[in-house]
């Protein structure tokens, strides 16, 4: 954020963007300020754990060392997503207005949250442009022109008291900066911005000290083939807290305040881990997402669980592992409880282990959730 205020160094917006070079895909997920993580170190404030917007300021001893701070939170956006995360762009507000500002402003719809309401305002933001802010002019779904200045309040608004049109907080905020993103990029190509390596460098030059990355200049090339090559419709936005897939809640802290964390428990990622997997991963398996058990029918120890954690690995929803009934089995079987149901599964389990039988998943008395069974 950067001012001469107590929260200057609170990293507040941290967007995750996974790119895929050979399949020319971008993936985005916001990361919530409120996660309860550890510091693995004790701060001057708070103890050892707490939100991940104050470790930046911990580590960096509050701004004085750039290069720690960045360190240590890319190293723990990691460990929360289980992604190896190698770069960063630190920027404070002043980069999303100018860059906003230097295509010309951006062309946006306004996602609707909530219908029953007649916009989006938050009275926290209006001030900023003298009463010229409020969202409550902009209708849901209505494409809309901001300047830099609209677009800093589009993307800092959340709900605050008096405020409407953002039931999730947060989270919608989230949402909205990653629209902002998308819009800046789309108007970046539109006005040749992108395709421009002396224009980009101006800008990146302009910014100053209101932007620090760990990006060499010889690469800012190929952030920009990778920006023209990646197509609009495939670059993709995962929240955390999507309903019937929630990978976070919000709780109480140990410290007693308000927290989001995962929905296992407060220091366990796996479900985010896995969900932002599912979404990442392009095989079609991973998005129906059946139940799978793998059942050791050998009778050596341990060889349930190894196929169940090879088979979570690549991306299979996997139930806890157990022993097969007393019998005798080939090297390998899979028994589908509905061949129909999940097609693409049933491919992915054949091409791995070879014939899928249709029936006799009944013979293994395994829940009713379970959608296919492997015995090794």
């Amino acid at each position: 954020e950067g001012g001469d205020h107590p929260g200057a160094y609170l990293t507040d917006s941290i967007i995750l963007i996974s790119i895929d070079q050979t399949k020319k895909d971008a993936y985005m997920v916001g990361i919530p300020r409120d996660l309860w993580v550890t510091y693995d170190t004790s701060c001057y404030y708070g103890g050892d754990a707490g939100k991940i917007n104050s470790l930046f300021q911990c580590y960096s001893n509050s701004g004085q060392d750039e290069a720690a701070g960045s360190a240590a939170l890319l190293n723990k956006v990691g460990q929360v997503t289980g992604l190896d995360v190698q770069y960063y762009a630190h920027v404070n507000y002043g980069v999303v207005r100018d860059s906003v500002n230097a295509v010309g402003g951006v062309d946006l719809t306004i996602p609707d949250y909530d219908p029953s309401s007649p916009g989006i305002y938050d009275p926290n933001f209006d001030w900023k442009c003298n009463y010229t802010c409020k969202m409550v002019n902009y209708k849901d779904d209505e494409r809309v022109h901001m300047d830099g200045e609209h677009a800093l309040a589009f993307v800092r608004a959340r709900n605050a008291a008096g405020g409407y049109g953002l039931p999730g907080g947060n989270y919608d905020r989230e949402k909205n900066q990653q629209v902002v993103l998308v819009a800046l990029r789309d108007k970046a190509m539109s006005a040749g911005t992108l395709t421009n390596f002396v224009a980009v460098t101006q800008l990146v030059d302009a910014m100053g000290n209101n932007l620090r990355t760990n990006f060499e200049t010889a690469e800012i090339r190929t952030l920009m083939s990778l920006g023209t090559e990646i197509k609009p419709e495939s670059i993709h936005s995962i929240s955390l807290n999507k309903d019937g897939e929630m990978a976070t809640t919000t709780g109480v802290g140990p410290d007693g305040s308000s927290i989001v964390r995962p929905i296992d428990s407060i220091y366990d990622y796996s479900s985010i881990i896995k969900y932002i997997k599912k979404q990442i991963n392009s095989e079609p398996f991973m998005k129906e997402d059946a139940l799978v058990v793998a059942l050791n029918g050998s009778g050596v120890a341990g060889q349930g669980k190894l196929a169940s954690d090879k088979l979570a690995d690549m991306g299979f929803n996997t139930a806890m592992p157990a022993n097969a009934p007393a019998g005798e089995y080939a090297r390998r079987e899979v028994y589908a409880r509905d061949s129909t149901k999940y097609p693409q599964t049933l491919k992915k389990l054949e091409s791995l282990y070879g014939t899928v039988r249709t029936s006799g998943i009944e013979e293994f008395n395994v829940s009713p959730d379970v959608d296919f069974v492997v015995v090794v």
